[in-house]
């Protein structure tokens, strides 16, 4: 029924840009009785014949009023005349231009169909009804306005608040979060999994540092260092999981491990009747415990934790252990000797010679034997291990520099340089031959301080 509408829109939107609108005028060659229209241009303004598509040429011509011409023209507005004109662009025979038409067709004929005024009086009434009856998704509008009038379609605030009754729609704080995992841990009713899981929560949270802080402050971490000594070996991973987490660079929190005795109870974890998973997540919480932390450092050689590390030297299948204890060792040695050389310097006193006496630490691994110890790890084939081993000797080359000189440690230095010379001399350039350079330079600089 739509279909005269639609002709009307269209000869509409053809003849926009040309002319004011469309008029409905009557037909006079028509005898029947069937009134009828004919749709025309509005010629109160423009002929018919304006309307004809201008045909350029290479020679000025006259652009009529009201007259369309196609994009591509050379326009120019003659002023002895008055009038527009067009032509070709220049080089142009006219190619161009039919190629413009073809593609891109700006122009449509007009067909004047005669159309009964009765037809179309009822299609227009028809498109005015099914606009008004019709909803958007085709169902009646007088039943879609029935539902909204009859409060089918919104619902009362009570019957929302009683579909969402039980549903957790704001997320909660991280407080709020370990509270209810140490609620748990603190329930001797909570089963094993449930435990396991809290842990595996806790220490997710506490790496940040207030979270850390939050827990200490709610006895959430003397629980946890309570866990450290269970008889499930899954807890007391997790524990020392926990722990390592929370005190990590968090001086408050390894001020309050410290006291609340975790540093004897982390050392005890260590000992070869301990399953490996338990003794290295103990010793990953030990590192965190007393790294930057001069008061656990003491604390740590008050408790003879050298001498629980040189025990894992001796041990069979702890080279995982032995390799953190010499980082560990590195970095708090670091510490100390940077602290030492500072304060002297601030003091006005020399640097330059032996300061190990004045270093706690580098005295005692002295004293314990850890310059014989260091060394003898030079063997190993992991390049890796090797590095490590490299880098504590720089660190005890102040302390142990006539241990070092010896001849069997000569020995070893000189065969590992030639070794990464000659990866690094390979003939194709890559990571691996890059690291080994790296590595030749490392013991090439320790040579040249015990020279």
């Amino acid at each position: 029924m739509l279909q005269y509408l639609a002709i009307l829109v269209l000869l509409t939107s053809a003849l926009g840009d040309q002319q004011q609108g469309l008029v409905l005028v009557k037909s006079d060659d028509d005898d029947t009785n069937d009134d009828k229209v004919k749709v025309a241009p509005n010629t109160e303004q423009f002929d018919e014949e304006d309307l004809e598509v201008f045909q350029p040429s290479s020679e000025w011509q006259s652009i009529k009023p009201g007259q369309s011409i196609p994009a591509g023209l050379h326009v120019r507005m003659n002023l002895q005349t008055g009038q527009k004109e067009a032509k070709l662009m220049e080089g142009d025979d006219g190619t161009k231009f039919k190629n413009n038409m073809d593609s891109e067709k700006k122009f449509i004929t007009i067909d004047k169909n005669v159309i009964s005024k009765q037809r179309l009086k009822e299609a227009l009434k028809d498109f005015r009804d099914k606009f008004h009856d019709e909803s958007a998704n085709g169902e009646h509008s007088d039943q879609s306005h029935g539902s909204l009038t009859g409060g089918k379609t919104f619902r009362s605030i009570d019957e929302i608040r009683k579909e969402l009754e039980g549903v957790d729609l704001f997320l909660k704080k991280d407080i709020e979060e370990i509270t209810k995992h140490v609620e748990i841990l603190n329930t001797s009713s909570s089963s094993l999994a449930e435990k396991e899981h809290a842990l595996d929560e806790l220490e997710y949270y506490v790496h940040q540092i207030d979270n850390a802080r939050d827990l200490d402050t709610i006895g959430g971490l003397s629980l946890v260092i309570k866990f450290m000594n269970s008889s499930q070996e899954s807890l007391r991973t997790r524990a020392c999981y926990v722990l390592g987490s929370a005190v990590q660079s968090n001086l408050m929190v390894q001020q309050s491990a410290l006291k609340q005795g975790a540093l004897p109870l982390l050392l005890r974890l260590l000992s070869k009747h301990e399953p490996m998973a338990v003794r290295k997540k103990a010793m990953y919480a030990l590192s965190s415990l007393i790294r930057l932390f001069l008061v656990g450092q003491k604390e740590f050689l008050k408790l003879n934790g050298l001498e629980m590390f040189v025990k894992l030297f001796n041990e069979a299948n702890t080279e995982p252990l032995v390799i953190k204890a010499i980082t560990l060792m590195t970095d708090i040695l670091t510490e100390q000797i940077e602290y030492v050389t500072s304060l002297l310097r601030k003091q006005g006193q020399d640097v330059s010679g032996d300061i190990s006496g004045r270093v706690p630490l580098l005295k005692s691994m002295i004293e314990k034997g850890w310059c014989q110890l260091i060394p003898s790890l030079l063997h190993t084939t992991e390049n890796d291990t090797r590095e490590k081993v490299l880098q504590a000797l720089h660190v005890m080359v102040t302390g142990c520099k006539s241990e070092f000189q010896k001849a069997h440690i000569q020995n070893s230095l000189k065969k590992l340089k030639l070794e990464w010379l000659k990866d690094a001399r390979g003939s194709e350039a890559s990571d691996s031959s890059e690291y080994a350079g790296i590595l030749a330079q490392l013991v090439t600089d320790l040579m040249s301080k015990l020279t």
